[in-house]
């Protein structure tokens, strides 16, 4: 799995992917196709010393984007988030955290990462539990999208824990193209 760096030249493909209903539909929130907005949010996001955001791709297909965000470089820790653009590559979601995992904790040294997930997205949350994340909570009612609110499910992988239960994923270290 590559993990390319965004390019200007990517961000048509981003926005299609952030604004279509296959994606939008897990997001908190719905943007506008803007490319204007998109390239605003690019040039914030190449000097936010905070966050990474990347990518994805698979033998050279280009299918989503995952990021490190709110990094807190004092206490080493941070948020994550990925979403699948292309549907025909849904499958190949389950190899992103692995690869995560590894690059966060032996590369860039954190010691924990934490994600949340909409209920209603079932095979992220399983996802999450199936590479050895505690569930460690649920906000009620935390989201009003669509005419109701969506309960949001909270997880967390502990350096130390992912050491034990991702040694099968050692070989999942991704192939970091600038």
């Amino acid at each position: 799995m590559e993990f390319l760096q965004i390019r200007e030249s990517d961000l048509e493909q981003i926005l299609t992917w952030r604004t279509s209903e296959f994606v939008t539909k897990y997001m908190y929130t719905d943007i506008e196709y803007n490319l204007k907005n998109q390239k605003e949010w690019y040039e914030k996001v190449q000097k936010n010393e905070h966050s990474y955001y990347w990518i994805v791709a698979t033998k050279g297909k280009k299918f989503g984007l995952v990021s490190i965000n709110d990094i807190d470089w004092k206490n080493k820790k941070a948020t994550w988030a990925f979403y699948v653009g292309e549907p025909s590559l849904s499958m190949v979601a389950g190899l992103i955290g692995p690869h995560l995992y590894n690059f966060a904790f032996d590369n860039i040294g954190l010691n924990k990462l934490t994600g949340e997930v909409m209920a209603e997205n079932e095979a992220v949350r399983k996802m999450h539990l199936k590479h050895g994340c505690r569930e460690v909570g649920v906000y009620n009612e935390h989201i009003y999208k669509n005419g109701h609110y969506h309960d949001v499910y909270l997880y967390e992988m502990l350096a130390s824990h992912w050491r034990e239960v991702g040694e099968k994923y050692k070989k999942f270290v991704p192939k970091m193209i600038e």
